[in-house]
């Protein structure tokens, strides 16, 4: 009943606007082949517009500038196949071509229409190789400079001995204040890599790309790891720290003292992930969905936090949000087995 509903819901201004635009009315009453082609167009019209409708609405999370581009040249096909075929009619009373131009158009929506599911499923794919591809040079970025630490860490083994003999001569003339500066710089120049041990090198090179963008922006960044084990995979758990970490940045650095805060910690067989942030603007909510305010729409900023809801259910897991007037929290568990 509620289809039946709809698609009447549908016909009747969809037919009332075509016939007010081609004044046709009386054509429609006088000639029953006329009147066909007519409910056949407004129907195949309606059937397109519901079609679209549904699968937008079921994409909504992953829909993408390209999707709604596909489904405007699909409904743009419709309405040439509508007016196209009423137009010949209407100027050439019995004309041959008409059922050839209602053919072929009509065979072109079909094939747009039902290749539609697999245009966006090869839209997916792409941006999760665009996604991955991030990810990957993320990876080599922090491997390098993990490995380049690593190399400080044995150059400065190696020069330890002397490194102690300047300390001590500064002892000697109780020169503290050299000591201190001299243990600062050594300090300092180990203190640049912060590693990271999740068990995952993808979610650790991630962390790791989070933490150095806030510094960058003048944001107070800890990160508490817990865990040692991640079984969740690497797009799901991308997807999930990639937006919270973008949406709690951009939140901070509005602020004056702006600081994010997050934690990983292994709940019985649940990855427990917590992330706070301070915000100072009205947070705006829409159905139930966070208004965005970003101006950055890169990949991992794009998703939002409808696809973070949708990756997490589809983890069976949990998530909960919460916020007061100058903090934002998001509370998440997932299953993690051993």
């Amino acid at each position: 009943f509620t289809y039946i509903a709809i698609l009447l819901f549908l016909f009747l201004p969809i037919a009332t606007i075509q016939t007010i635009l081609l004044n046709d009315i009386q054509l429609a009453l006088n000639s029953n082949e006329y009147l066909s082609y007519k409910t056949i167009t407004v129907s195949f019209l309606v059937f397109i517009i519901y079609v679209l409708y549904c699968n937008t609405y079921k994409k909504k999370a992953s829909a993408n500038f390209y999707s709604y581009v596909f489904s405007a040249v699909v409904l743009g096909l419709g309405l040439l196949l509508s007016y196209t075929t009423l137009y010949i009619f209407l100027n050439q009373l019995g004309s041959y071509q008409l059922p050839i131009i209602f053919s072929i158009i009509f065979l072109l929506i079909v094939m747009c229409v039902s290749s539609y599911d697999k245009f966006l499923s090869i839209i997916d794919e792409n941006t999760k190789y665009k996604i991955q591809l991030e990810l990957d040079k993320m990876q080599e970025e922090y491997s390098a400079q993990l490995d380049e630490k690593l190399n400080e860490l044995h150059s400065l083994r190696h020069d330890m001995k002397n490194h102690l003999i300047v300390i001590d001569g500064y002892a000697k003339q109780e020169n503290y204040t050299k000591i201190h500066d001299y243990i600062f710089v050594i300090t300092d120049n180990l203190s640049t890599t912060d590693p990271m041990d999740t068990g995952s090198s993808v979610l650790s090179s991630l962390l790791y790309q989070k933490k150095q963008q806030a510094g960058r922006l003048g944001i107070s960044c800890d990160i508490d790891i817990q865990i040692s084990h991640v079984a969740i995979d690497d797009f799901s758990i991308t997807t999930i720290i990639g937006n919270l970490f973008d949406n709690a940045i951009t939140a901070a650095q509005k602020c004056s003292s702006p600081w994010v805060r997050a934690s990983l910690s292994q709940s019985g067989s649940y990855l427990e992930l917590t992330i706070d942030n301070c915000h100072c603007e009205k947070i705006k909510e829409k159905n139930g969905e966070f208004v965005t305010t970003k101006k950055d729409k890169n990949l991992l900023h794009g998703i939002g936090i409808k696809n973070v809801r949708k990756v997490v259910s589809d983890l069976n897991g949990q998530i909960d949000i919460s916020y007061t007037d100058d903090t934002f929290h998001v509370g998440i568990l997932l299953p993690n087995y051993e």
